[in-house]
């Protein structure tokens, strides 16, 4: 068993302790045994329809997702709340895995089946999905694709422990903003700000009848789970506005791959001597940026880095565009 059904199990012990004390008082007093034990009772029964079933979820899962609110608090939600929910956290998803490969690897990656989130089912008052990221293998199946192309086991646990790392943010954000000890639980700037993004996109926004959102993953100690909630998405939302606040400065010229208008982040891959870097630019930046997936371009402005380590994740201050998408180039000489 893992640790969250280790602590069910001791919950409902004690819980069968109590009862047993609390019987043989009754019998030694002549009450009734039968209504002294109801509460007992009603506490285990509850304990092994809801507790018991999340707990054994969260220890299969690499991630769980609890969803709470007017719009779930019924014994049927609409089947529309259901799939919109299931299509929010299964592109979430999808977007971190395909960064964090991206960064790690510079490749392109294929979309493997197994990260497909798992809808595990709709309980009372809640809705919850439970997502597993399994090992790479080498295995496929005609018309399907169960593999990352070019990503190693470390790359893959890279990506196992952003998805994970999802259950962690919450601890970070208030109504005031995100504590800076952020920065410690997330040291890499790219990873940090790719979670952070998908963090705030499963925010609830208050209009669909969702209040609140808890991820839990095996690492979440028992009973520490927070929730994100309307003003948690209006504090992650002001901090993604301006995410890079060191003042280190540089240019650097690389191939643009993974663009998010929405977000206004870009990567771009093949920079010399560092491999892939996250960027985020500003409004101005929109037309041009729409224009440059699969094109050269150079990009100079603040960049923020892993202690001691090469640059990851670059605020935007000017850009050009070198190439036309999908115009072979060499980076290093410049020239089409």
């Amino acid at each position: 068993m893992g640790a969250w059904t280790n602590a069910v199990e001791r919950k409902a012990a004690i819980i069968h302790s109590q009862l047993a004390i609390a019987r043989t008082l009754a019998l030694a007093n002549h009450a009734n045994a039968d209504e002294i034990s109801e509460p007992y009772l009603v506490l285990l029964r509850k304990l092994y329809a809801e507790e018991f079933p999340f707990a054994q979820l969260v220890d299969s899962s690499d991630l769980v997702a609890r969803f709470r609110g007017p719009a779930v608090d019924i014994h049927d939600p609409t089947v529309s709340i259901v799939i919109s929910l299931f299509s929010d956290l299964r592109e979430q998803i999808r977007s971190i895995a395909k960064s964090i490969v991206g960064l790690a690897s510079d490749k392109h990656m294929l979309w493997p089946a197994q990260l497909d989130p798992h809808l595990s089912g709709v309980a009372h008052g809640s809705l919850l999905v439970g997502v597993s990221v399994s090992p790479p293998s080498s295995d496929t199946v005609k018309g399907h694709q169960y593999e990352i192309e070019g990503a190693s086991q470390q790359v893959f646990e890279s990506v196992r422990s952003a998805v994970r790392s999802l259950s962690q943010v919450a601890h970070y954000v208030s109504d005031g903003g995100v504590s800076e000890a952020i920065r410690e639980a997330f040291p890499d700037p790219a990873v940090r700000d790719t979670v952070l993004v998908a963090a705030r996109r499963l925010a609830p926004s208050g209009r669909r009848g969702i209040d609140s959102v808890s991820f839990s993953s095996p690492e979440t100690e028992f009973n520490r789970v927070e929730s994100l909630t309307p003003r948690s998405r209006s504090a992650l939302a002001q901090a993604l506005a301006s995410p890079v606040k060191v003042s280190t400065s540089g240019t650097f010229l690389g191939l643009v791959r993974e663009v998010d208008l929405d977000a206004r982040r870009f990567e771009i891959r093949g920079v010399s001597g560092v491999g892939a870097i996250r960027c985020v630019y500003g409004p101005m930046h929109d037309q041009m940026v729409r224009a440059a997936l699969d094109a050269k371009i150079r990009v100079s402005g603040r960049y923020d880095k892993l202690e001691g380590q090469r640059p990851r994740f670059v605020a935007v201050d000017t850009l050009e565009m070198l190439s036309n998408p999908g115009e072979q180039f060499n980076l290093l000489s410049g020239k089409v």
